[in-house]
């Protein structure tokens, strides 16, 4: 470490985390940048937590104590004021770091300075650490950040993240009312503030996937106060336009349909939409060219969008659709445009084939799920991610 300001500072808070800390800390002490600290925020553990953490004789290793339960996003927030690295990189106490991860994505801060944050691929984990599958994205310019903060996508998951002290605390830090969401509203104010992001594109971090997570005990909730972060960010840059209805289209939520029941409804939003464009445009100052990679970004999502409608069968889709793909193929050249319908004008036609097989398969499904070896799948569903995929594929229920 360079005397008192060392490079990085590792944030990692932690609430009763015995059975995986010691995974996540020796991960970090051995990495190949050394010029780190390790903050680790004790949420006034009650198991083995703080034994585990006096057990480490290292001197980057410092411990914070919170006397009473204060909850994750406090914890994080005390852990910023007192982190002394110019980066902080977040780390969950159940998960753990590649060695290599925090020399790469400094690397990466250090050789642009208009970046603020920085992610990687992550590998997925099961409790026992074997490793069972990997989250990939890419992020290739600043419209393609705003882009994805637009659709509410989250390509940097928060135990890979490495940001920016100065700016972060600029901004407030993260929004204690945002808990479930913290980083993506942190994002998403980072987007405001004109700070760009990229990704490394290998795997750095493992991501532990247990029945204990609160991403799996609070989903819905957590859920809920993701679309509220997201649609005062999409209100930020476009007060005019409505900000429920944009984020159900650029989500490619369902729940669109019900809001677009007929041409004029889909007509309305697309009027929006625009109204958001040049919102965004006018808030983040985006030169031509930037501009131009937003706006067709933001066409293919509209194709992808009216492709997929169909799912659901409702009128609504038949009546609203064909003018969000005719709004997602804007720009294109004839040539262009012909291929962009394809796709579209095929799950169109096939549509009413398709719902007479969608509709069979709830009814087998509904079939499955009263038999008695699925109903025992039900509570374990619930408790876990992976227990909870194999419990939709079965009853074709989420």
């Amino acid at each position: 470490m360079s005397g008192s300001s060392p490079r990085v500072t590792v944030l990692l808070p932690v609430r009763n985390g015995e059975p995986y800390l010691r995974q996540a800390v020796e991960s970090v002490l051995a990495q190949t940048l050394a010029d780190f600290e390790l903050v680790v925020v004790d949420d006034a553990s009650t198991d083995g937590t703080a034994a585990t953490l006096t057990s480490f004789r290292d001197s980057r290793l410092r411990v914070l104590r919170n006397e009473q339960h204060l909850g994750l996003v406090p914890s994080l927030n005390l852990g910023l004021r007192e982190a002394r690295g110019e980066y902080v990189a977040r780390l969950d106490h159940d998960d753990w770091c590649l060695p290599t991860r925090l020399e790469r994505q400094a690397g990466l801060l250090d050789a642009d300075t208009r970046v603020a944050l920085v992610g990687s691929w992550m590998d997925l984990a099961e409790a026992g650490g074997r490793r069972v599958g990997r989250l990939t994205a890419t992020i290739a310019d600043y419209p393609e950040f705003v882009f994805q903060s637009l659709i509410g996508r989250v390509l940097i998951g928060h135990p890979s993240a490495m940001y920016r002290r100065a700016p972060v605390l600029e901004l407030g830090a993260y929004d204690e009312a945002t808990l479930g969401a913290e980083d993506k509203d942190l994002w998403r104010r980072l987007v405001l503030a004109r700070w760009d992001a990229r990704i490394v594109q290998e795997p750095l971090v493992a991501y532990r996937i247990h029945e204990r997570q609160s991403s799996q005990l609070r989903a819905a909730e957590h859920a809920d106060v993701d679309a509220r972060s997201h649609e005062r960010f999409l209100a930020t840059l476009s007060p005019q336009a409505p900000a429920h209805v944009l984020r159900l289209l650029l989500a490619d939520d369902p729940a669109l349909w019900d809001e677009c029941r007929d041409a004029g409804a889909s007509e309305a939003a697309l009027e929006g939409l625009e109204l958001l464009l040049a919102g965004t445009r006018e808030r983040l100052k985006l030169g031509p060219p930037e501009a131009a990679r937003l706006e067709r970004l933001v066409s293919g999502r509209l194709r992808s969008v009216a492709r997929r409608g169909w799912r659901g069968g409702t009128v609504a889709y038949w009546q609203a659709s064909p003018s969000l793909a005719a709004r997602g193929r804007r720009g294109l050249a004839p040539s262009d445009g012909i291929l962009a319908a394809a796709p579209y004008t095929a799950a169109y036609a096939t549509a009413p084939v398709l719902r007479a097989v969608w509709v069979a398969e709830r009814r087998l499904a509904e079939g499955v799920a009263r038999s008695r070896g699925v109903r025992r799948l039900r509570g374990p569903a619930q408790r876990s991610r992976l227990a909870r995929m194999l419990y939709s594929r079965l009853t074709g229920n989420p």
